[in-house]
């Protein structure tokens, strides 16, 4: 059945009021939720994830929750919320600081995150039998690590700026690399391609590259244009950034996470050089609220979305899932960080660093999309939306919850004058 533009058009002139009143009252709820997780000392993500899951067992009916089934809930995310949160992150990351760290934060985002995919996928082609190109396609789309949790938590504690730049680092360009990563080996999974490593990694660097480069160039000439600009242009032209980076990119087949990311480095780096002291204080202002608003809405998402029928009927595969998740994690990091420190020459990470690097390494709306996208032709589609959204809240309660004991048994909300350059 074909739907006429008018039919179209009624629609959506229905379910807009309904969509934004309920999006209101969930913004509104997400603040009282934040208040009660302060008092309870627990990370917010982990609070409105739960929150979410509540109220679709209590019988909550939102219209919210047909839009955002499948690719509703990709779309959803990675044209509004993600293009905000990479931002967000990208523009308040200290320059200096991720020059420095380049090498090993570049290193850790792509070696260590195709080590992972290869172990994941390795490891459910041994104990499910499912077959190597769907499964490594899952092992990309579940090292897709989420930014937005594991910085909060860093923040809040207060840990050097060398440890959250390292991790911040990791996960904003981990996430466009496992997106790209992933719809090469979509094609893959699904037929429509074949596996050649050459062809494959050429279009890869392409991807990844090309979108870095546009980036760059929409975030310099923004920059170049601050002097020019008091508070409220500024802050216009700064969305416009986040956006149009990420669109552009898009529209030319490249990278559109990776756009966002070098045009929020660009433009943040020269932020203290070219823009006066109130420009400065209200775009952070402004970035951080729209952060938290993303934030707070995409986690509840997160919640409405499970189905928990789903989870309850793969608990055993969903076990096995996140165990070779979490081992996975190890076992990529931290060879990769010997053999820089051992050969690259690069400054030292340290054992402390790199274990939040480790148990830093949580799953969030980014993983839970891409399973929520995958196509029907997918004959494991179920299996894998199962098994992210088992993944994405177990890292949430297990990793989360617990990161600030571990910052706290390593010291390192405690940063001393050293662990600038040793952490």
């Amino acid at each position: 059945m074909v739907l006429t533009a008018q039919e179209i058009s009624g629609g959506l002139g229905e379910l807009l009021p309904t969509a934004l009143l309920e999006m209101s009252v969930l913004l509104g709820a997400a603040v009282l939720v934040g208040l009660a997780a302060q008092r309870l000392r627990l990370p917010l993500t982990v609070v409105l994830a739960v929150a979410g899951l509540l109220a679709t067992q209590l019988g909550v009916d939102l219209a919210l929750v047909a839009v955002l089934g499948g690719e509703g809930f990709k779309e959803l995310l990675v044209n509004l919320f993600l293009p905000i949160l990479v931002f967000e992150a990208a523009v308040t990351l200290s320059t200096r600081e991720f020059m420095r760290n380049l090498v090993a934060i570049t290193a850790l985002a792509t070696v260590a995150l195709l080590i992972s995919t290869i172990f994941v996928g390795i490891s459910l082609v041994w104990t499910l039998a499912i077959p190597l190109a769907a499964a490594l396609l899952f092992g990309a789309l579940i090292s897709a690590t989420d930014p937005v949790a594991v910085i909060a938590v860093l923040r809040e504690v207060g840990v050097s700026r060398r440890v959250l730049t390292l991790v911040e680092g990791v996960c904003l360009l981990n996430d466009g690399v496992a997106i790209v990563l992933y719809n090469l080996l979509l094609g893959i999974a699904v037929g429509t391609m074949s596996l050649r490593l050459g062809p494959a990694m050429g279009s890869f660097v392409v991807v990844s590259v090309g979108g870095l480069l546009i980036g760059s160039l929409v975030g310099t000439a923004a920059a170049l244009m601050l002097p020019l600009l008091t508070r409220l242009p500024a802050a216009a032209m700064s969305v416009a950034v986040a956006f149009g980076s990420f669109v552009l990119a898009e529209s030319l087949e490249v990278s559109g996470v990776m756009s966002t990311v070098a045009a929020g480095i660009a433009l943040g780096g020269m932020l203290e050089s070219r823009a006066t002291k109130p420009v400065r204080e209200l775009l952070h202002e402004l970035w951080e609220s729209l952060g938290f608003i993303a934030n707070a809405l995409l986690f509840l998402f997160i919640g409405l979305v499970v189905d928990l029928d789903l989870l309850l009927d793969n608990i055993g595969v969903i076990l096995i899932a996140l165990v070779a998740v979490l081992v996975a994690r190890p076992v990529a990091v931290v060879p990769v960080v010997a053999f820089l420190e051992r050969f690259a020459h690069v400054p030292r990470v340290g054992n402390r660093s790199t274990v939040v690097v480790i148990w830093g390494g949580l799953r969030g709306g980014v993983a839970l999309a891409l399973a929520l996208a995958l196509p029907e032709s997918l004959a494991q589609r179920d299996l894998f939306i199962a098994m992210a959204t088992g993944v994405v809240l177990g890292t949430l309660l297990i990793n989360a919850t617990t990161l600030p004991f571990v910052l706290h048994s390593l010291h390192l909300d405690e940063p001393r004058r050293s662990d600038e350059h040793l952490a």
